[in-house]
């Protein structure tokens, strides 16, 4: 069976990385005895799959893993004994089963939904009306990005499918669905330099993921409403 989950990573486990994460939730599994399939080879390793890592100091309340099982299991049965062995900020939130033919989880990711929320110094002259200004006076966002190549500019406007900015208590709130995947990805706190290049301040940046979406025939839709089996 393929097993798709979603799940919470917050609180201070939102500083584990990428690949101590897939070890925490491979070591979970075996805890759980949920019977796991294994690769073939010299090196088997669990068939466990992860939708798009995670920054590191970024929380989500929408991340997706899949697990392909050697027998049969009830889909709730995986989310309630792993939700036992979990550690506290990473809690699966829902369970169900897809096609075993169907398209790998990380060539479905094509966008995701971010909360920003920019926390200012006192007098900071940084205001969500200049950051709306920013991004609406060009057909162009560009920043200095660091590749492969070394550092060039790149316009990040495509990247952008929705962006709202308001001003809330200690600063500034944006919620932005961005372009997410293996293909294009547009890195939340890219977007958040490409705002504020042109001005001096000094914030503290706390983001979240919200969800993860695929790209349908009537447009995006979050990954936990597609490819079921009833």
């Amino acid at each position: 069976m393929k097993i798709r989950l979603k799940f919470t990573k917050q609180g201070p486990v939102k500083y584990v990385g990428h690949l101590d994460t897939m070890r925490l939730f491979q070591r979970a599994i075996k805890v759980a005895g949920i019977p796991v399939a294994y690769s073939q080879g010299f090196s088997p390793h669990s068939l466990v799959y992860f939708a798009l890592p995670l920054g590191v100091g970024v929380s989500s309340t929408g991340e997706y893993m899949e697990i392909i099982t050697a027998e049969d299991i009830a889909p709730e049965s995986v989310m309630d004994r792993l939700n036992k062995v979990l550690v506290g900020g990473i809690c699966i939130l829902e369970s169900w089963q897809v096609e075993d033919k169907g398209d790998s989880l990380m060539s479905l990711v094509a966008a995701a939904d971010y909360d920003i929320r920019l926390v200012l110094k006192e007098n900071d002259s940084l205001s969500a009306e200049l950051l709306k200004e920013r991004l609406s006076r060009s057909d162009e966002l560009t920043v200095m990005k660091k590749g492969k190549k070394g550092i060039k500019p790149i316009d990040i406007k495509p990247l952008i499918l929705s962006c709202n900015i308001v001003a809330c208590e200690d600063g500034i709130h944006i919620q932005s669905q961005v372009l997410a995947g293996s293909s294009q990805n547009l890195n939340p706190e890219l977007l958040v330099k490409a705002l504020i290049e042109e001005y001096t301040t000094d914030y503290e940046i706390q983001v979240t993921r919200k969800e993860m979406y695929t790209e349908g025939h009537q447009g995006y839709q979050a990954i936990d409403t597609f490819g079921r089996v009833e």
